[in-house]
């Protein structure tokens, strides 16, 4: 299944990474006051740039179309993302959280796809809980083969909202909308319809909401969220709003994700 794509066998293919990365996170957050609050984090990363420059200098010899070290290939890229958070506090039992995500790696150079760990994945219990983890996208892409989801690429962009309230005990609650998708930043002929494209991403947006039952134990809190598909980029005839386009399925547009801390 691999070697159908040469963006998934460029993805897969061992590489040293060579580089380094930088992380700022900000936080507001007064413990001991209930005042609304941001949550701000950035990283950049950078891989495989002294490495291209010192073969360079020294006039080594590309070996299947890329500069090695030690007999293994490097990789060469950058990447990074921005994750902001805004929690409104309504009052000591309830709250409103607002998220915005945005990320991408670019691979040049030595490389053609930037590594597997490197790349974003949509869906699971952390971003759009309408689909299982690794199902959503790259883009409107409809997988062939349903047994295959480990669905990856180079560019993200998510927004979600949660309203979580106490409901009584250690029981709390929380009614979410999650929005976005995975795209790809080269054009993938194995998955049509999953590059990324100012013109058109857009209507790639995949939407999902749901609710959610949390146990507070306090010193560690259980999840179950149950999430609901609205939009589905992979809908390919008429409207992608489920609604206005075909009857629901329990079993695919319904998922039920387990874990354990807030979603974000």
């Amino acid at each position: 299944k691999i070697k159908s794509s040469s963006y998934l066998a460029y993805s897969y293919r061992d590489v040293l990474i060579l580089g380094g990365n930088y992380s700022y996170i900000f936080s507001n957050q007064k413990i001991q006051k209930s005042n609304d609050f941001w949550f701000i984090r950035i990283n950049v990363e950078a891989a495989g740039n002294l490495s291209a420059l010192a073969s360079n200098i020294f006039g080594l010899e590309k070996t299947n179309g890329s500069y090695q070290i030690l007999g293994q290939p490097f990789a060469q890229y950058i990447r990074a993302d921005i994750d902001l958070r805004y929690n409104v506090i309504l009052n000591d039992v309830s709250s409103i959280i607002y998220r915005g995500f945005i990320g991408a790696g670019i691979p040049y150079g030595n490389s053609k796809a930037i590594p597997f760990e490197k790349q974003y994945f949509g869906g699971g219990a952390n971003g759009i809980r309408a689909w299982q983890v690794r199902s959503l996208g790259p883009g409107s892409y409809v997988p062939v083969d349903l047994k295959f989801l480990n669905q990856t690429a180079d560019i993200k962009i998510e927004a979600n909202a949660e309203y979580r309230f106490k409901l009584f005990w250690i029981l709390e609650s929380a009614i979410f909308l999650d929005a976005g998708n995975i795209w790809t930043y080269s054009d993938d002929p194995a998955r049509p319809g999953g590059h990324f494209s100012f013109g058109k991403f857009y209507k790639d947006i995949a939407v999902g909401s749901g609710v959610g039952f949390r146990f507070d134990f306090n010193f560690v809190l259980f999840r179950a969220d149950m999430g609901i598909k609205l939009r589905d980029p992979q809908i390919t005839e008429g409207s992608r709003w489920i609604l206005a386009s075909r009857s629901y399925s329990f079993k695919d547009d319904f998922t039920l994700v387990v874990a354990i801390g807030y979603p974000f």
